[in-house]
């Protein structure tokens, strides 16, 4: 058993005693089903009855964007959902899992649970302070920034380290680690005829990934919020492939043509265009309605796709991070579309 496989468990074991001790209802760890859905279960005894439940284990969700991610994920299949088991859950995060129809338990106790008839929420309890688990090393911006450009250029898996360092704007060196992190945990793995790499199973990949983009990476690539008059002011905005592409729910309206934006976000390779400021009379506000990012990978125009527009990848997880039904709902189609395998 590997350490993560090991740490899961642990963390699903002590979920599952933290429910017994806030809700008076048994609960234990059992044996892992050999599902790719899952990485640990827990057995609970509600009303008489004993019900197993498959768990994934996600250590960081504490945002709600975050959360909804994993909503998307296991919501793409039609099979039966596992319950999520995490480090905490703040009132707020109990309630947006009743939302978004959820499962979950935490460290502390807190859980929301439905099972038959019977509904099981508990809320408020604090945060226990041993609980804090070891984070993964698997992980960390520049992980995530490599595991883009693969995902988004998977023919970077057969060319070598300089192609990717390009294309993911990090080091020769950082490359080396990411890919032997992601090889480590099994994500990609050497292909038998020695040329290069190729993805161990890149829909669960894909799912990884956009959980864990809102709350690693997303925020430090935030360059400024604007307000704009009007709400299509981009239709008009002059094409600039390779220096400023639309993401989000502009790129997702242009994609599919079912999604009136209400916020406009737009990924730069450097600053935010004058041009575009200037023309559709951009004022600077932090709680405005257009959103610049710093590019996360090299920007270039996609085959097939409106220069104007950055990678489908990137603008699944735009919305599915903003966590509104509407965007979700048009998230469902831009996968369907253009990230299906």
């Amino acid at each position: 058993m590997s350490t993560a496989d090991h740490l899961n468990e642990q963390l699903a074991e002590a979920a599952a005693a933290a429910f017994s001790e806030s809700t008076g209802l048994a609960a234990r760890r059992v044996a892992t089903p050999k599902r790719r859905d899952s990485n640990a279960a827990i057995e609970f005894r509600i009303g008489g009855a004993r019900v197993r439940r498959s768990v994934q284990v996600r250590e960081n969700i504490d945002r709600i964007g975050v959360l909804s991610a994993f909503s998307a994920a296991v919501n793409r299949d039609s099979g039966t959902k596992p319950t999520l088991v995490t480090i905490y859950l703040s009132p707020d995060m109990i309630r947006a899992c009743r939302e978004l129809d959820i499962d979950a338990l935490d460290l502390a106790g807190n859980a929301r649970l439905i099972e038959g008839d019977s509904i099981v929420i508990v809320s408020g309890r604090p945060r226990v302070a041993q609980a804090k688990a070891p984070r993964s090393r698997t992980w960390t911006r520049s992980t995530l920034r490599v595991t883009l450009a693969l995902l988004v250029t998977p023919s970077l898996l057969e060319r070598g380290y300089r192609d990717i360092a390009k294309a993911a704007g990090v080091s020769h060196g950082t490359v080396q680690n990411a890919v032997r992190a992601l090889v480590d945990h099994r994500d990609v793995f050497e292909r038998p005829d020695g040329r290069g790499l190729q993805f161990a199973d890149r829909e669960r990949l894909i799912d990884e990934w956009v959980t864990l983009y809102p709350r690693q990476l997303r925020e430090s690539l935030v360059i400024g919020r604007y307000r704009a008059e009007s709400n299509d002011w981009w239709r008009d905005a002059p094409d600039l492939p390779g220096q400023c592409q639309f993401g989000g729910e502009p790129a997702a309206a242009i994609l599919t043509q079912y999604l009136k934006p209400a916020t406009v976000t737009a990924y730069c390779a450097d600053a935010p265009p004058r041009e575009w400021i200037m023309e559709a009379r951009l004022r600077p506000d932090p709680t405005g309605n257009v959103e610049f990012l710093r590019a996360p990978v090299a920007l270039a125009p996609i085959d097939g796709l409106p220069p104007n527009v950055v990678a489908p990848l990137l603008v699944y997880a735009d919305l599915v991070a903003s966590g509104d039904p509407r965007n979700l709902e048009t998230a469902r189609m831009l996968r369907e579309r253009y990230l299906a395998t």
